[in-house]
């Protein structure tokens, strides 16, 4: 069976989370192909699952304590300084503080850059596809072909993502992003499969 998708306006606004929710799943399957040693200390941490809310309360409840690190290290890293021979024990635990309030400040600020940054990249990867031209993709047993261009073979294909309104397909450095209300021919809930069966080796 051939899909066919004739490609309509994208609805930016609206389609920026899930965008940038499957660039960043992109971001971590590449990571854990390099890194996989990482991930699977870090899979072990996040093994029970949290929701969003939780997860916000949780990195408020970070830079709370991260704060409070710091405020206890300088307090008790100034009399330590004035006197180090006397009070070594301040100095070093103001220094501790100090340091550890600095790294949970730090963790709880990286978390919102990274979520920012995959925000930016959908927000500019969709701007151009606010007016796409009417052409027609096709996807054969042969591979992706897009109006009268060449068609790309499954092997040069290395991720596929599904959302609740789109396919995100990553393929030599670029990116293919098709509505499932676009999809003219085939089964949407076969689409899938049918890529994985031909993109696996």
């Amino acid at each position: 069976m051939d899909y066919e998708f004739q490609l309509s306006p994208y609805d930016g606004a609206s389609l920026v989370p899930q965008v940038s929710c499957a660039l960043e799943k992109r971001t971590e399957s590449i990571s854990r192909e390099k890194y996989p040693k990482m991930w699977k200390i870090t899979d072990h941490f996040n093994s029970k699952k949290v929701s969003e809310i939780v997860l916000k309360r949780r990195r408020l409840r970070y830079r709370v304590y991260g704060i409070l690190l710091i405020i206890m290290g300088a307090f008790l890293l100034i009399p330590g300084l004035m006197e180090p021979q006397e009070l070594a024990v301040p100095l070093f635990a103001g220094i501790l503080g100090l340091l550890l309030g600095v790294f949970t400040l730090w963790s709880s600020k990286a978390q919102k850059l990274q979520s920012e940054r995959f925000n930016q990249a959908a927000v500019k990867l969709l701007k151009g596809l606010e007016a796409p031209p009417p052409v027609r993709v096709q996807f054969t047993q042969g591979g992706m072909k897009i109006a009268d261009q060449q068609t790309v073979p499954y092997s040069d294909f290395n991720f596929i993502y599904e959302t609740k309104d789109l396919f995100l397909l990553t393929w030599n450095e670029q990116v293919t992003i098709l509505q499932k209300k676009d999809m003219v021919s085939g089964n949407k809930d076969q689409f899938i499969s049918f890529l994985q069966d031909h993109i696996r080796p």
